[in-house]
């Protein structure tokens, strides 16, 4: 671990210097070989210290009291630093899992509760350029999601989709019709496919699924 750095975000003081101080005992100062670790408390925070260094993974809080750990790993991506990522989460959701799967940069998902084994096992594995986390593992966060009552996208093809999501947006039969150049017509029959597919019966059902699995439409742990 020598010449690694290593970013603890989190907004709670107490957690994360726990974090910090466990990881150091774990692996030892950098005098002693082991990393450089420093410290963020919010999603600003973490980016300003990413774009002004070099770090090699930072260790990620689910939920921050201004955001996401996940919108730090996101960003990570978009501007393609070099940074691998951990979430933290009080329980992993599937959801959690699903989106930092699709980042493309967090290599595992822990849960506080499991201590610091398995985080050190996490950072570890990131360091050395692998994941934890698989495609297989968000998969079965998917179908654990369908078993739940979520919406399951893959019923429907892009254009159903797209309809899904303009019903959650708000608009009416006739709004559709005109984003769609479509008659008002075809909107009822491609929405009663839907309905169909889905098993489900009206708007507002159709609504309520798609609004839960945007981000603001429910908690991510």
């Amino acid at each position: 671990m020598r010449d690694v750095v290593i970013l603890v975000v989190d907004d709670h003081e107490t957690v994360r210097l726990g974090v910090s101080a466990a990881l150091q005992h774990q692996w030892g100062n950098p005098s002693e070989g082991g990393p450089t670790i420093i410290q963020a408390d919010s999603v600003e925070a973490a980016l300003e210290a990413i774009r002004s260094r070099k770090v090699d993974l930072a260790v990620l809080d689910l939920r921050l009291a201004e955001g996401s750990g996940l919108q730090v790993a996101e960003v990570v991506r978009e501007e393609d630093h070099p940074t691998r990522c951990v979430v933290l989460t009080s329980v992993r959701s599937p959801k959690a899992v699903i989106r930092s799967f699709e980042t493309g940069v967090v290599v595992a998902v822990i849960e506080k509760s499991q201590g610091i084994s398995p985080l050190v096992e996490a950072i570890e594995v990131g360091v050395r350029g692998h994941s934890i986390l698989t495609a297989r593992d968000a998969e079965a966060a998917r179908r654990q999601l369908v078993q739940d009552g979520a919406l399951d996208r893959s019923l429907l093809n892009d254009k159903e989709n797209r309809y899904a999501d303009l019903v959650a947006d708000g608009l009416s039969d006739q709004d559709i019709a005109a984003q769609m150049f479509v008659a008002p017509t075809t909107v009822r029959n491609v929405l009663s496919k839907i309905y169909k597919k889905l098993g489900i019966e009206g708007r507002n059902k159709l609504s309520a699924l798609v609004w839960a699995e945007r981000p603001e439409g429910g908690a991510l742990q």
